[in-house]
């Protein structure tokens, strides 16, 4: 019989279930290690293996194969093609099977895992260093291994030759090049941060706002070498190497020698934090900006390895320090992830007939919308992604979402402000309060944190649990108004002072009185973006923090602020601690060596960093005596998790109950599932620097392929809002009542869900056969990933391919960056206080995550933070708005609300919107059956 041949010549009737069974793991080691060191003997000696044990394994291998795989001389060996093959392949078969090893040590309960990084000597310090010491905190059972690699190449060949499981690396570019993104096939790269490179000079030239032509600088020499951005800087702008450059192998001796006028040397923000210069030296930022982008690399099947992904998430939560450039500061807004802002671009004027609602959307109950905005929209059918078996597939509720205004943690920012919240309406009715003390609660959280102070992790259940032991200056009631807290009373003499005279019994809960000297250290800690990145932001518009009395302290801004005085609350930015405390444990406030120290009526006693923190009630706090004794919160991230233990009876509070499971929480016979408007806001929105989302049409075309309806309907089960707004009705309610609130919003133009006018927007654009791009969203947010599933179903039948893929929250969070590559993304923003300029002013103010400039918008952000009237600050940030709606830049999908389940037994006075930003346990109490 004629054997029949494949084109090329290839047989066909090869069996290729017995090829699998001639490999094994050890023997494409010994082929990976004979390709990387050329002889018998050396692969031996580096795998820790006898020169004949290697020489059997291998023949025994061609054997089985029936192929050559070694070629060899009397001093060399070689790899065939067929070996070649095999090595290409081995280090993603060795990486899946280290998974599935890894995944059956953990079932059959014994643990041994080694991870190996691999990073130039320049990353170790500011991207490695801080993740293996959080890495040995949490997974003391875990190994780690740093390769000092000459440069990234030689990184991503030692994670492709299975050399090491993850490769941080960088890469310098200008912002508008997104060729520095390259997708690798086999890897999956994470996103970790970016800095802007910096000139480091003593030449007298030119700049402008505190930025300079790289160009005007290339004539004198030039300092490069290892650690420095020099040579990447040298070939963008085509300066090649000249008499008079020095080369060095230290970022510090770069530094030194650029401080002695030896020459200009470029550096990453981050490598001068905390360097002092002499007054000569000028720090300047480039024009047009560029940066330096830090990324965490590894093979696409090492990623499931438990211990691989755990560092790859502390990598990714970690942002290094930057230096104080004032220089720098009108040209970018800082950020808690410190990626720096790159100079946006403009968008062209362009066509716009966006459809304006006639009808404001009235829902019957503030929690329950009874009919959908648009009613034409078309619902989702039965066999639609938004089911609930879908829903339910996706896994984790809401959890961390790292804060901070400027930053990349834009999900979560906090800021301040008063409004008026929608009532909650439980779902059972809870009994009267009998008086009783309680012991202990047990409370669950959807997410784990790492460190207690708001300051370095600024996340929403980091607020829920510090403001429980930490207080402002004042305090947000139910309502959201502003109340006295360690100030018994305050005054705003003029327009940028307040004078805030402290209470005369307010002790920590260390028994030391609170002095006005502590008060004025604390704020000064937090608007130090190195102490406390996570606050600083908030804090920026502050010029002086005085002490002006003995019980007296004196804030002046640098510009009227209408949302400060809320500021001043633990739900914006002040968290008042003893001075001789943080001094003591400078550095070390908020982890598990040093408790948080505040004023409020709990105590923090034990922190296990992604595991659980007890609180204990104290007889220090000015206030009323708690009826909860202790408190005791479990770090919780699995759903499944924490439904069973409430099915157990060991949960009394569970925040964020994921809509996709409410139904099971509210058939549980011992609890009940409360929900509440959150101040939150869901939308899409396009990174403008990114093709082919800088086109205005592509834009236009996701926008109408959006259903905000079918997801509230559907997705949210009615437990939440379609938004017409960047801005929720809630953050308006110091000038319009809930009705009123949402007919102004309703003013903004819309765009309808309508695929036909979809398809004609990408027919007109650049991309007019589609395109293929990637969402991401987080595993904490189910509702989202089932959001992206709809809208990549509708973008399909328009020819426009979006991959939806799930990543963990800290990944997530490092997209949402001007700087990422990612085109569209998926906003998720809580805000605490409600002041209706928080949110817009981040996605549409400097240093937006979209790259958008629009200098009327900015303009209008700048009126409304001016402004105190509220109603004239509405009708501003509503204009601005609808300049941003034009162009298509955010595209608002829901405002949310959140479930919080309480046993039935335990009562909650004064639950809202702000419940959860004050000391909140002090509401809670034995209720009657």
């Amino acid at each position: 019989m004629e054997q029949e041949n494949a084109p090329g010549g290839v047989p066909t009737d090869i069996d290729v279930d017995a090829l699998t069974r001639a490999l094994d793991v050890h023997s494409l080691r010994i082929l990976v290690a004979i390709d990387q060191t050329g002889t018998i003997s050396a692969a031996a000696r580096s795998l820790g293996f006898s020169q004949p044990t290697i020489t059997q394994h291998v023949q025994r291998l061609e054997a089985r194969l029936g192929a050559s795989l070694v070629a060899r001389t009397a001093r060399a060996a070689r790899l065939t093609p067929v070996g070649k093959l095999l090595a290409a392949h081995a280090p993603r078969i060795d990486a899946s099977l280290t998974a599935a090893a890894t995944e059956l040590a953990r079932v059959l309960g014994r643990r041994a895992d080694t991870v190996r990084f691999a990073a130039p000597a320049d990353l170790i310090a500011p991207a490695l260093a801080p993740a293996l010491g959080r890495l040995s905190a949490s997974r003391p059972d875990v190994a780690t291994t740093i390769i000092e690699a000459a440069d990234a190449a030689e990184a991503f060949a030692m994670v492709r030759d299975g050399r090491a499981d993850i490769a941080v690396t960088s890469e310098v570019a200008p912002r508008d090049d997104r060729a520095a993104a390259t997708r690798r096939r086999g890897l999956r790269s994470i996103f970790l941060f970016a800095e802007e490179i910096v000139a480091l000079t003593t030449v007298d030239v030119a700049s402008v706002a505190g930025r300079v032509d790289p160009l005007l600088l290339s004539t004198g020499p030039w300092v490069t070498g290892a650690g420095t951005c020099t040579d990447p800087i040298a070939r963008l702008i085509g300066r090649s190497s000249r008499e008079g450059d020095v080369a060095v192998s230290l970022p510090a001796a770069a530094v030194a020698l650029a401080a002695h006028g030896v020459g200009t040397v470029f550096l990453p923000e981050g490598a001068l934090a905390g360097a002092g210069m002499p007054a000569n030296v000028r720090m300047l930022g480039l024009a047009p900006a560029v940066t330096r982008r830090t990324v965490a690399t590894t093979l696409v099947e090492a990623a499931t390895i438990p211990a691989v992904a755990e560092a790859l998430r502390l990598l990714a939560t970690h942002r290094p320090s930057t230096a104080d450039i004032d220089a720098l500061v009108d040209a970018r807004r800082r950020s808690t992830g410190h990626r720096a802002r790159f100079a946006p671009q403009t968008l062209s004027p362009q066509t716009f007939s966006p459809h304006h609602p006639s009808t404001p959307h009235h829902p019957s109950t503030p929690h329950h919308p009874s009919t959908p905005h648009h009613p034409s929209t078309p619902q989702l059918t039965p066999d639609s992604t938004l089911t609930e078996e879908t829903d339910a597939m996706l896994s984790s509720p809401t959890t961390r979402l790292a804060a901070a205004g400027a930053a990349a943690a834009a999900s979560v920012l906090l800021l301040s402000a008063c409004t008026t919240p929608a009532a909650p309406t439980p779902e059972k009715s809870v009994g009267a309060d009998t008086g009783a003390e309680i012991d202990s609660i047990a409370v669950a959280l959807p997410g784990s944190l790492s460190n207690l102070y708001v300051g370095q992790e600024a996340g929403i259940l980091n607020y829920y649990i510090a403001s429980i032991a930490q207080e402002g200056l004042v305090s947000i009631d139910a309502q959201g108004r502003v109340q006295p807290g360690l100030a018994e009373s305050w005054e705003q003499t003029d327009d940028v002072t307040y004078v805030y005279e402290l209470r005369d019994d307010a002790l920590f809960q260390d028994g030391t009185p609170v002095t006005a000297d502590d008060v004025v250290f604390s704020l000064e800690e937090a608007r130090d973006e190195t102490a406390s990145p996570g606050l600083a932001y908030y804090l920026s518009g502050v010029d002086t923090i005085e002490k002006t009395g003995e019980s007296e302290v004196t804030i002046t801004l640098n510009a009227p602020d209408p949302a400060f005085s809320a500021n001043m609350s633990s739900g914006g930015a002040a968290f008042i601690t003893s001075q001789k405390f943080w001094e003591e444990h400078d550095g070390k406030v908020g982890t598990s060596d040093a408790l948080l120290l505040g004023t409020g009526p709990y105590q923090v006693t034990e922190f296990v960093p992604d595991s659980h923190v007890t609180l204990e009630r104290v007889d220090t706090w000015w206030g009323e005596l708690p009826k909860v004794k202790e408190i005791k919160v479990s770090f919780i991230p699995d759903e499944s998790t924490r439904l069973l233990a409430a099915q157990s009876g060991d949960i009394d509070v569970a925040f964020n109950v994921p809509l996709a499971q409410a139904a099971q929480w509210e058939k549980l016979d011992t609890m009940r599932v409360d929900y509440i408007n959150d101040l939150s806001y869901v939308g899409l929105y396009f990174n403008t620097s990114v093709a082919p989302f800088d086109d205005p049409k592509v834009r236009e075309a996701v926008a109408h392929a959006v259903d905000r309806d079918a997801y509230v309907s559907s997705l949210l089960r009615g437990h939440g809002e379609a938004a017409t707004a960047i801005m929720t009705p809630e953050s308006l309610g110091k000038a319009y009542d809930a009705d009123a609130a949402r007919e102004k919003l309703a003013s903004i133009p819309q765009w309808d869900f309508d695929l036909d006018a979809a398809a004609a927007a990408l027919a007109e654009s650049g991309s007019p056969d589609g395109f293929e791009a990637e969402l991401l969203t987080p595993n904490t947010g189910p509702q989202l990933g089932s959001a992206a599933q709809a809208l990549a179903q509708n973008l399909a039948d328009i020819g426009i391919t979006l991959n939806v893929r799930e990543v963990p929250i800290e990944e997530w969070l490092a997209s949402l960056d001007a700087s990422s590559d990612h085109g569209i993304n998926l906003m998720w923003y809580f805000s605490t206080l409600g002041d209706p300029a928080e949110v817009p002013s981040y996605l549409l103010g400097a240093g937006n995550p979209a790259a958008y400039d629009n200098p009327a918008v900015t303009d209008l952000l700048a009126q409304a933070g001016a402004t105190a009237d509220p109603a004239a600050r509405i009708d501003l940030l509503v204009e601005a708005e609808t300049l941003q709606a034009q162009d298509a830049v955010n595209v608002p999908l829901w405002w949310g609300q959140s479930a919080t389940a309480f046993a039935n037994d335990l009562g909650m006075n004064d639950y809202s919107s702000f419940a959860f930003i004050s000391s909140w346990p002090t509401q809670l109490y034995r209720a009657a059956e």
